[in-house]
């Protein structure tokens, strides 16, 4: 994981996927812009983030472990 890398992000609720880019890490989770709102994502699990936004669950699986 870098900063500036491009990810694809899930909605738990809609059930679609939008991509966003890193644009900060810190022990623990990571900040991703989507569509001009920044999501908090927090390491749940090894390697899978959980964030919400406006109501909505977001995850991400990193595969780069």
């Amino acid at each position: 994981m870098r900063l500036e890398q491009e990810i694809w992000i899930h909605c738990t609720e809609t059930d679609k996927r939008v991509k966003g880019k890193v644009v900060r890490l810190y022990k623990g989770g990571l900040d991703v812009a989507i569509e001009g709102s920044i999501i908090k994502m927090y390491l749940k699990r090894n390697n899978i983030y959980v964030g919400s936004l406006h109501g909505l669950e977001f995850t991400f699986i990193d595969t780069d472990l």
